[in-house]
C-alpha cells in the first residue's frame, strides 16, 4: 500500500483559491471533518456543511502525491473546494488520526462463493433498492466482452455475444430518482447532488464495456440510463445546476460508445433518431449541448471522407478532420478527443498521431510520439511548437518515463520560458529530476523558479540543499523578496521567517487581518521572545469570540486565553493575568457555558 504522501499547507494553498483555503481552514478548525478513513490508496472523509447530509470527500494518491480529488458538493470554480481543503488540512496536521481500514478486495478475498452470496443477500435485505443495482451489474458481467479490434480492421465483425438488457438500468435510475419522493421539497433540495452522483455511478458499467471493446452493449446500458433520466430529471431541484450538469457526463460516454460499437448504417440512423428525441426533450429546458458529439460520431462513423484523408492518408491541413474547420460545430474538440481515446484503446497509433496533429491536440500528439519511439521527432516538435507549460510538462514526463532523461530535462527547461498554469509544477518536477540526474545548476535554477512561483518552506529548504556556497547570497535575496510581499498574510512566508528565527519579520508579515491559524503559528514561536505581543494577540483573538457570543467557539477562546496566561507567566506578570481574568469573569458572568472554562484558567 502506497505511503500517505506528505501534505503541507503550502501544497493545499497552491491547489485552491484563497477564499476556499480560508473557508476550509474554518471548517477544519470548527470540527466539521467528521472522520478520516484510509482504504488502500484512497482517503475518505465526511465534512459537515450547508447540506442536510455531510459532504463525501475522496482523495486518491500515488507515489508522486495526490492524484485525484472528489467531493459531492457542487463547487466547480477552480481548484479544490473548501471541503477537500478541510480534509487535507486535517490529514496534514493529524496524520495519526487517519484510520486505516481494508479495501473491498481485502474484505472479500477470503470469502468463498457461498459466503459472498450471503453478503450480497444480506445487503439487499438491508437496503432493498440495491436489487436494481445488483441486477444491472449482473447484466454487464454476464455479457461476453468483445476482444479489441485489430489495428488494420476496426470495423471487423465481433464474435457473437449476449445482449445487455437496458431495462434493469432504466429501473435503477427510476429507483434512485424516486428516493426523493418521500422528502419535503426543502429537504430534498439538499439531496439532489447525491442522487445525481448515484446515477452517475451507473456510467462506470458502460465504461467497463467500452474498455472491453463492446460498444454495442455499452449503448444499451446508456439507453436505459438516459431514457429514464431524460424523462424524470426535471422533477429534481436544479437550482445549483447539478441535475442538468449530468448531461455533459452522459455525452462523453455516448460519444466513445458510438465510436466503439460495430453498427450497420440502419442501426446508426436508429441511434441518431433516439438521441434526437432526447435532445429535443432537454432543449425545452435550455440544455442544447447534450448529444451533439455522439450524433456526429454516429453520422460520420469512421468512414467520413475528411476523417479518412487524415487517419488513412496522413493528410494534415488547417481543416483538420472536417470539410471546412470554420464550419466545425462547437463539439469538434470533444469529438476529436473521443476518437483519439478509441484509437489508442485499439492500438491504432499511426492513425492516432495523424488525427492528433490534424486536430491540434498537441499534448496528445507529442506524448504518443514518445510512446511509439519517435523521440527525436517529439523533442524537435516540442521545442518548436509548444506554447504552454502544461504541454511541456506532459512531454517531459513522457520522455522521462521512457528513459530519455537528458531530452526530458531539455524540454522542461524550455517549458519554463512558456506561459501557462503549470509553471510551479513544471519547475518542481525539473528541480527534482535534474538533481537526481547530476545536473546541480539546472536543479538550482528550477528550485528558485519553484519558490518564486509558489512560496513554500519545503521549496526554500530545497534551494538551501542545492545552493552550496551560494546559499547565503540566495538566502538574503529570498528573504528580502518575502519582506516585500504585501496583502493577505502568507502562512508559507511566515513559516520561512520562523524557520530562520526571524520573529519580528513573521509578526510584520501577519498584516492587519491575519487568519487565526497563522496567528497561532507565530504565537507559539514568539511566546518567550515577544511575550507582550503574544499577550495582545491572544487577548484579541479570545475577546473577539467572547464579545460576539460565539458559544460554539468558546473552547477556542479558552485556548487563546491559555496561551496569553503562559506569556504573562513567562515574564513574571501572574498578578496582572489574574486581574485580567477576573475582569473577564465579571463581564461574561451570564454566559454560563463560558464561565467554567474561564474558571479553569485560574
Amino acid at each position: 500500500m502506497t505511503e500517505l504522501p506528505k501534505i503541507t499547507h503550502a501544497l493545499i494553498q497552491r491547489s485552491t483559491t484563497a477564499q476556499s483555503f480560508a473557508r476550509g481552514e474554518d471548517y477544519y478548525a470548527t470540527g466539521a471533518v467528521l472522520e478520516l478513513i484510509r482504504r488502500g490508496d484512497t482517503l475518505y472523509a465526511e465534512v459537515e456543511g450547508s447540506s442536510y447530509e455531510p459532504y463525501q470527500v475522496e482523495v486518491t494518491f500515488d507515489a508522486q502525491g495526490i492524484s485525484s480529488t472528489y467531493c459531492t458538493c457542487p463547487y466547480d470554480w477552480g481548484g479544490w473546494c473548501k471541503h477537500i481543503v478541510a480534509v487535507l488540512l486535517a490529514a496534514a496536521d493529524a496524520p495519526d488520526e487517519v484510520e486505516a481500514r481494508p479495501t473491498v478486495d481485502a474484505l472479500i478475498e477470503a470469502l468463498d462463493a457461498a459466503q459472498l452470496r450471503a453478503v450480497v443477500q444480506a445487503l439487499v435485505e438491508r437496503h432493498p433498492g440495491l436489487i436494481n443495482e445488483v441486477e444491472s451489474c449482473v447484466a454487464v458481467q454476464t455479457s461476453e466482452a468483445v476482444p479489441e479490434p485489430a489495428a488494420a480492421s476496426p470495423a471487423a465483425s465481433p464474435p457473437p455475444r449476449s445482449h445487455v438488457d437496458p431495462a434493469p438500468f432504466r429501473r435503477q435510475v427510476h429507483s434512485i430518482l424516486r428516493s426523493l419522493d418521500r422528502m419535503r421539497p426543502s429537504e430534498a433540495y439538499w439531496h439532489v447532488g447525491g442522487v445525481v452522483d448515484e446515477v452517475r455511478g451507473l456510467l462506470d458499467q458502460a465504461w467497463q464495456l467500452i474498455e472491453a471493446g463492446d460498444g454495442n452493449n455499452a449503448l444499451r446500458v446508456l439507453e436505459g440510463i438516459t431514457d429514464a433520466y431524460v424523462n424524470a430529471w426535471y422533477n429534481l431541484d436544479d437550482s445549483d445546476g447539478e441535475a442538468s450538469a449530468f448531461f455533459s457526463d452522459l455525452a462523453v460516454v455516448w460519444t466513445e460508445a458510438a465510436l466503439t460499437a460495430d453498427l450497420t448504417p440502419e442501426e446508426r440512423e436508429q441511434w441518431i433518431e433516439t438521441l434526437e428525441v432526447w435532445q429535443d426533450e432537454i432543449d425545452k429546458y435550455g440544455i442544447d449541448e447534450g448529444f451533439g458529439a455522439a450524433q456526429e460520431a454516429l453520422r460520420q462513423g469512421w468512414d467520413y471522407p475528411p476523417l479518412l484523408r487524415v487517419i488513412r492518408d496522413g493528410e494534415i491541413t488547417k481543416n483538420g478532420a472536417w470539410e471546412n474547420y470554420e464550419d466545425a460545430p462547437y463539439y469538434a474538440d470533444d469529438l476529436a478527443v473521443a476518437r483519439l481515446n478509441v484509437l489508442e484503446r485499439q492500438g491504432r497509433y499511426q492513425e492516432y498521431l495523424y488525427l492528433a496533429e490534424a486536430e491540434s491536440q498537441i499534448s496528445r500528439y507529442i506524448t504518443m510520439l514518445v510512446r511509439v519511439g519517435r523521440v527525436d521527432e517529439a523533442v524537435a516538435y516540442g521545442l518548436q511548437y509548444l506554447t504552454l507549460t502544461e504541454e511541456a510538462l506532459a512531454l517531459a514526463q513522457a520522455l522521462h518515463a521512457d528513459g530519455h532523461i537528458q531530452e526530458a530535462l531539455r524540454v522542461a527547461e524550455h517549458g519554463l520560458t512558456l506561459s501557462g498554469y503549470a509553471k510551479a509544477q513544471l519547475a518542481t518536477w525539473l528541480r527534482d529530476v535534474a538533481a537526481n540526474a547530476g545536473e546541480p545548476e539546472l536543479a538550482l535554477n528550477a528550485a528558485v523558479t519553484t519558490f518564486k512561483a509558489a512560496v513554500d518552506l519545503e521549496a526554500y529548504r530545497k534551494i538551501q540543499s542545492l545552493a552550496g556556497d551560494r546559499w547565503e547570497a540566495l538566502r538574503q535575496e529570498l528573504l528580502e523578496t518575502l519582506r516585500q510581499q504585501t496583502g493577505y498574510a502568507s502562512q508559507a512566508s511566515i513559516e520561512i521567517f520562523l524557520h530562520e528565527g526571524l520573529i519580528d519579520d513573521a509578526i510584520r508579515a501577519l498584516g492587519n487581518y491575519p487568519h487565526y491559524s497563522t496567528v497561532e503559528l507565530v504565537v507559539n514561536a514568539a511566546i518567550e521572545s515577544r511575550p507582550d505581543w503574544c499577550i495582545q494577540a491572544c487577548k484579541q483573538q479570545a475577546e473577539s469570540i467572547m464579545d460576539q457570543g460565539q458559544s460554539k467557539y468558546y473552547q477556542r477562546a479558552a485556548y487563546w486565553l491559555g496561551r496569553a496566561k503562559a506569556a504573562y507567566v513567562s515574564v513574571g506578570r501572574s498578578d496582572e493575568w489574574r486581574v485580567y481574568l477576573e475582569s473577564l469573569l465579571q463581564k461574561h458572568a451570564r454566559k454560563y457555558s463560558l464561565v467554567p472554562l474561564l474558571k479553569d484558567l485560574r
